[in-house]
């Protein structure tokens, strides 16, 4: 049985990469978003990047 895993895609369809140093990374590849393999981690990200940068973001199953 696989681990289930998690991403973080925006409204414009852009996954969320990463988050350092106040600059915001996101790619249109799935393959490139952050994965998290924890739905609670995922949805602590989505809320900290909606106060922090104001980005909308739903929380999606990853499928390889």
């Amino acid at each position: 049985m696989t681990e289930t895993e998690y991403v973080l895609l925006t409204d414009d369809q852009t996954y969320f990469v990463e988050y350092l140093i106040g600059e915001l990374v996101l790619s249109k590849s799935i393959s490139e978003a952050m994965k998290f393999n924890d739905e609670h981690l995922a949805l602590k990200f989505k809320k900290m990047l909606h106060s922090s940068c104001r980005l909308t973001t739903s929380v999606n199953t990853y499928i390889d």
